[in-house]
C-alpha cells in the first residue's frame, strides 16, 4: 500500500506541475507534457483503488484522502481528454488556477503527512520541496476568475453621468466629516482586541507559599550560591541595559514555573528595578500566561498578541492610531450604529502588523517589558514562536521574561544565547520549608515532628531529594502520607509512608487513580472525568470558553441517576440552603475522593477565592451568598500534567473501560441543566429576557446531540421538559404564537413580517442537528394525527407559508462561518423526508422565505446555497473531508431519491442570474471535478 501512495503522489505532483505551466501560456509542445503525466497518473490512480485498503488508524485516513483525490483527478482526466488540441480556453476550463493552487495545496499535504507515517522516507521529498515553491508561486499571482465573487452589475461611473448632474456634483464642497470622540475609538478597538478568559489562566496559578521566592528580591539572607547567583543576575537584568533581551525561565513540569512568574510579575520590586532602567522614560509590563487546555486564544500566537496589544494600548492608549492606523481611519467617520453593526475578526497578519507597529512607535518614548508564560502551552509552530521573541528583542527599550519546559526548541534559542535559570536547581529551600510547614499543618502531627526533631530534619530532606525540584510531588506526596497517618508510628512512619510512594509525578497518578481505587470507587472516577471532557468538548464547539470548566452545582445534578424521575416529572421550586450545602458538600467530597486531590476548584477570582478549597461539614459556609459562591466554583484539574496523563491512551481506556453501561455524560448534562431550571437558587422569575437562558440552552441542545446510550429512552422526555419549563418561565404575551424559541429566529424587526413560526422548539432542535428527538416527536405527532399537539405544547394551527423543518436541517450545508449550529447531517434530512407531515411536507413545498419573504421550497433553498457557496468560495476542491464535498452530495442524493424536483429553478438574485436545477450541478460539477457530483449529475439526467 506504501509503494501505491507514493506512487500516485509522485504521478499527482508532475501533473500538478505540467498543467500549471500549461495554464500560464499555452504552448502545444507542451501539451504532450500534461498528456503524458495524465496517462501516468490514471494508472497510479487504478493501482491504489485496486490495492487492498488499510484500516488502521491514520494510515487508513492517508488511504482514503488519497484515494478520494484520484477519484476527484480521473474525472478531470476523462474531461481533459475530449479538449481539442488547440483550445488552450477550454484546457483552463479543467485546470483552473484555483483548481491547480487547491491540488498542489493538498498533495503537499499528504506527502507530508506520508512522510510522517513513514520516518526516514525520502522517495517524496524533493517532489515536495518543487510542489512546495509551486504553491509558493501561485499564492503571489492574482487568478484570473477572482472576480467571480462580485456583484454581475457594474456601477455607474460618474462620467457615465449625464453632464448637468456632473457640474452640480463638481462645483460642490466636500462636507467636513465628522469624528467620533478618540476615547470612544479606544474602547472600540480595546473591546475588539479582548476575548473571554482572558486572564483565566494567571488569575489561576498558585500563590506562591508563604516566604517561599522572597529570596529573589533578597527580602531574607541568601546563603546558596545559586540563589545568590541568580538574585543578582536577574536584578540587574531588570534594572539594566542588558546586552540580551530575554530572560529564561525553565524547570520540570509541577517544579513551579507558573508560580514564579505570577510572582515576578505581580511584585513591587520588579516595577522598581524596572524604573531604573527606565530612567526618565516610562515602563509599561504586560504579561500572558498561555493554557494549554484552555481555550484557542489562551493557547495561540494570535491570543497572545490581542491580550498585549490589549494591556499596552490600554495604559498607552495615545498610541491607538499609529497601531491601526487603517482601521483607526475606517471606524473614525462612521456613525455609532455602523461602528455597532461592524464585526472584526483577527487574523494573525493583521495582529502581528499591529504589534510590530505599535513596538516602532512605543520604543522612542517608553520602555517595555512583557512576561510570558507557558512558551511549551503554545499549539502553534514553537520555531517560528522563538524566531517572534527573538525578532522583538533586536531593538532596543524592550525586555522578555519567557517560562517553558526544558524542550529542545527552547534550549537551543535561549540557554546558550542569554541570561536563564533551571529552577529545580535553585528551589531546594523552598521545598523544604514548603515540606516542613506542609507537615505542621496538623496540630497533631506537629506534636509528634516536634518530639523528633533531628527525623523530622531527615524526613523533610527525604522528601525534597524525592521531590528533585517538583513542588507540585511534594503537595500530593504530603497529601497522601498525612491522610493514612498513624500518629503511634511516629516520624518513622511518615518514612515508610515515603518510601512507597513513586518518585514520578505520573506514578502517584497511576498509584492514585488505580492502585489505590475500588472497581465501584473507579467507575465513579471515570464518570467524573468523561462529564468534565465532555463538557470541554461542546464549550468548543459552540466557542463558550467561560462554560469549559463544569460547576459544582452542574456536577451536583450529573452524577445520581435517581434524579432523572424529578427531572422529568418535578415542579419549578426554588431550592432551600440546606438543599444546596448538601447537594454541593457531598459533590466536592466525592471528586476529591474519586481524585485524590489531583481535581480542584476555582472560584470566583475577583472575590479573591483560592483556585483550590476543600470542604467539611463544618465548612463555614453560613449565608445564602457563600453558598451560591460554592455552587458556582469550577471544577479543573490542578496541574496541566494531571490532564496530559490522564489523555495518554493507555490511561484513557483503561477509564472508558469503566464507565458504567448505562451512562451517558451528554445524557447526564442535559438532564443537570433541566434541574437546574426546576431546583433554581434564585428567586423564581417569570421575564423575557432569552440571553440569560441562552448560553445553557446551547450547552443542552449540544449536548444532546452527542447523546449516544440511552437505555431508558428519556433524551425525548428530557428536552421536551426543558421547553415545557423555560415555557412556564417566559413571560408570554397573549399571541399564541409567542414562544421562548421563536426569538432565538433573527431579531425582532425580521420576524414580525415573516410568517409564524410553527412549533419553534422542534425548528430549534432541528437547526442543533438532535435528530433522534426530532424524528421521534415527528413519530408521536403523526402516531396521533394532531396537528395542533406536539409535546403537550399546544401551538395555533400552522401556517402553510410557514418555513418547513427540511429548510431547518439544510441551514448550514456547506457553511465555513463557526456558528453554534452543526453542518446539515443526511441522517437529519433521510428521516425528515421519510417523515412527511404539515410542518414537515416535502422538498417541494412552497413556503415564504423567512427573511425575504419571497415563494421558496427546501429543494430550491438547498440549490441556491450551492450556488452561493460556490460564489463565495466556501467549498473546496479535492475535498478529502467526509463532512466535505461527500457529505452535502449525500444530502442532494437524498432530495432527488425523496422526489425533489429536476425541473426547478432559482430565480435570479443581485449577484447571480436565474438557473435551473441541471444548470446548478452542472456549475458545481464543472467547478470542482468532483466524483460526486458526477453521479448527481446522472441521476438528473435520469429523472428528466
Amino acid at each position: 500500500m506504501d509503494d501505491a501512495i507514493s506512487r500516485f503522489l509522485i504521478a499527482s505532483a508532475a501533473v500538478c506541475q505540467a498543467a500549471w505551466a500549461d495554464g500560464q501560456q499555452f504552448n502545444p509542445a507542451e501539451k504532450h507534457d500534461l498528456t503524458s503525466a495524465s496517462t501516468n497518473l490514471r494508472h497510479t490512480i487504478q493501482s491504489l483503488l485496486n490495492t487492498t485498503a488499510v484500516d488502521i488508524g491514520e494510515t487508513a485516513a492517508l488511504v482514503h484522502a488519497c484515494r478520494k483525490v484520484g477519484r476527484d483527478l480521473a474525472v478531470r482526466l476523462d474531461r481533459a481528454e475530449n479538449l481539442v488540441h488547440e483550445e488552450a480556453s477550454r484546457l483552463r476550463d479543467v485546470w483552473t488556477q484555483d483548481a491547480i493552487e487547491a491540488l498542489v495545496t493538498r498533495i503537499v499535504a499528504l506527502m507530508r503527512q506520508y512522510q510522517t507515517l513513514n520516518p526516514g522516507s525520502d522517495v517524496l521529498v524533493e517532489d515536495e520541496q518543487a510542489l512546495s515553491r509551486l504553491r509558493f508561486n501561485t499564492s503571489r499571482i492574482q487568478l484570473t476568475d477572482r472576480n467571480e465573487g462580485e456583484s454581475q452589475s457594474t456601477p455607474s461611473t460618474i462620467s457615465s453621468l449625464p453632464e448637468s448632474i456632473v457640474s452640480v456634483l463638481a462645483s460642490r464642497k466636500p462636507s467636513q466629516p465628522r469624528y467620533a470622540p478618540v476615547s470612544l475609538l479606544n474602547e472600540f478597538i480595546l473591546d475588539t482586541l479582548a476575548f473571554k478568559g482572558m486572564s483565566d489562566r494567571e488569575n489561576s496559578v498558585a500563590k506562591a507559599h508563604d516566604k517561599t521566592f522572597d529570596w529573589i528580591f533578597g527580602a531574607d539572607d541568601c546563603q546558596d550560591p545559586k540563589k545568590d547567583d541568580f538574585r543578582h543576575g536577574f536584578a540587574a537584568w531588570l534594572e539594566t541595559n542588558d546586552p540580551e533581551p530575554i530572560y529564561w525561565m525553565t524547570g520540570k513540569p509541577g517544579s513551579g514555573k507558573s508560580t514564579l512568574m505570577k510572582y515576578l510579575y505581580k511584585h513591587p520590586a520588579t516595577q522598581t528595578l524596572l524604573r531604573k532602567w527606565a530612567g526618565s522614560q516610562p515602563v509599561s509590563t504586560a504579561g500572558f500566561f498561555s493554557w494549554a487546555s484552555g481555550s484557542q486564544e489562551q493557547r495561540s500566537e494570535s491570543g497572545l498578541l490581542r491580550s498585549l496589544l490589549y494591556q499596552l494600548l490600554s495604559a498607552n492608549p495615545h498610541l491607538m492610531p499609529r497601531t491601526f492606523p487603517s482601521l483607526w481611519n475606517k471606524i473614525r467617520t462612521m456613525t455609532s450604529k455602523e461602528r455597532i453593526a461592524l464585526h472584526l475578526e483577527w487574523d494573525l497578519d493583521e495582529l502581528l502588523d499591529a504589534f510590530q507597529l505599535y513596538v516602532g512607535v512605543a520604543r522612542p518614548e517608553m520602555k517595555t517589558c512583557l512576561f510570558i508564560d507557558g512558551l511549551d502551552e503554545f499549539e502553534d509552530d514553537h520555531q517560528a514562536l522563538v524566531g517572534f521573541f527573538k525578532g522583538l528583542g533586536l531593538g532596543r527599550n524592550i525586555k522578555m521574561c519567557l517560562s517553558s519546559r526544558p524542550w529542545d526548541v527552547f534550549e537551543v534559542a535561549f540557554q546558550t544565547t542569554g541570561p536563564s535559570i533551571k529552577l529545580q536547581e535553585i528551589t531546594e529551600n523552598d521545598l523544604y520549608r514548603y515540606a516542613a510547614d506542609k507537615l505542621e499543618e496538623s496540630v497533631a502531627v506537629r506534636r509528634v515532628l516536634r518530639r523528633d526533631t533531628q527525623g523530622t530534619e531527615t524526613l523533610c530532606q527525604m522528601i525534597v531529594d524525592r521531590a528533585d525540584g517538583v513542588f507540585l510531588w511534594i503537595k500530593l506526596a504530603l497529601d497522601d502520607i498525612l491522610k493514612g497517618f498513624n500518629l503511634e508510628s511516629g516520624v518513622s512512619g511518615l518514612r515508610e509512608r515515603l518510601d512507597q510512594l513513586p518518585a514520578e509525578l505520573e506514578g502517584l497518578y497511576e498509584k492514585f487513580l488505580f492502585q489505590d481505587q475500588t472497581d465501584v470507587q473507579l467507575a465513579e472516577t471515570a464518570s467524573f472525568l468523561f462529564l468534565i471532557e465532555s463538557r470541554e468538548m461542546v464549550a468548543s464547539f459552540v466557542n463558550d470558553v467561560s462554560a469549559g470548566s463544569l460547576t459544582v452545582w452542574e456536577l451536583a445534578f450529573a452524577l445520581e441517576q435517581d434524579d432523572d424521575d424529578y427531572a422529568v416529572n418535578g415542579e419549578v421550586t426554588k431550592v432551600s440552603d440546606t438543599f444546596i450545602q448538601g447537594r454541593c458538600s457531598d459533590t466536592v467530597e466525592r471528586m476529591l475522593q474519586r481524585f485524590a486531590g489531583l481535581l480542584g476548584l476555582q472560584g470566583n477570582q475577583s472575590q479573591g477565592r483560592h483556585r483550590t478549597q476543600r470542604f467539611s461539614d463544618n465548612s463555614g459556609v453560613d449565608d445564602g451568598a457563600s453558598l451560591r459562591q460554592l455552587a458556582d466554583n469550577k471544577v479543573t484539574f490542578i496541574h496541566r500534567t494531571v490532564r496530559d496523563w490522564l489523555r495518554v491512551d493507555h490511561v484513557h481506556r483503561r477509564l472508558e473501560q469503566r464507565i458504567p453501561a448505562d451512562f451517558d455524560p451528554h445524557l447526564r448534562l442535559l438532564r443537570s441543566y433541566v434541574l437546574r431550571l426546576k431546583r433554581p437558587i434564585e428567586e423564581v422569575e417569570h421575564h423575557r429576557r432569552l440571553d440569560e437562558w441562552w448560553p445553557d440552552v446551547t450547552l443542552a441542545m449540544t449536548h444532546s446531540r452527542y447523546i449516544v446510550v440511552d437505555t431508558r429512552n428519556i433524551q425525548r422526555r428530557f428536552l421536551n421538559q426543558l421547553n415545557k419549563t423555560l415555557s412556564w418561565l417566559w413571560d408570554g404575551k397573549a399571541d399564541p404564537y409567542d414562544h421562548w424559541a421563536a426569538n432565538a429566529f433573527g431579531f425582532f424587526q425580521v420576524r414580525k413580517k415573516a410568517p409564524p413560526i410553527w412549533h419553534p422548539f422542534l425548528c430549534l432542535a432541528t437547526k442543533f442537528g438532535l435528530t433522534t428527538y426530532v424524528s421521534e416527536e415527528l413519530d408521536a405527532c403523526i402516531l396521533q394525527d394532531n396537528e395542533g399537539v406536539l409535546s403537550n405544547d399546544r401551538m395555533p394551527d400552522i401556517d402553510e407559508k410557514a418555513t418547513p423543518l427540511l429548510t431547518y436541517a439544510t441551514e448550514f450545508l456547506c457553511s465555513q462561518k463557526r456558528t453554534i449550529y452543526p453542518l446539515s447531517d443526511p441522517c437529519m434530512v433521510r428521516n425528515l423526508l421519510n417523515r412527511p407531515h404539515r410542518i414537515n411536507p416535502g422538498p417541494n413545498h412552497e413556503y415564504t422565505d423567512f427573511e425575504t419573504r419571497v415563494p421558496m421550497s427546501s429543494w430550491v433553498n438547498l440549490l441556491r446555497h450551492l450556488r452561493e457557496a460556490r460564489r463565495r468560495r466556501m467549498i473546496e476542491y479535492f475535498d478529502t473531508d467526509p463532512n466535505g464535498t461527500a457529505r452535502w452530495a449525500e444530502i442532494l442524493r437524498l432530495f432527488l431519491e425523496g422526489g425533489a424536483d429536476v425541473d426547478a429553478v432559482v430565480a435570479a438574485d443581485r449577484w447571480d442570474p436565474e438557473i435551473s436545477t441541471a444548470g446548478v450541478i452542472e456549475l458545481l460539477a464543472d467547478t470542482y471535478g468532483a466524483v460526486e457530483l458526477e453521479d448527481i449529475k446522472r441521476m438528473i439526467i435520469e429523472k428528466t
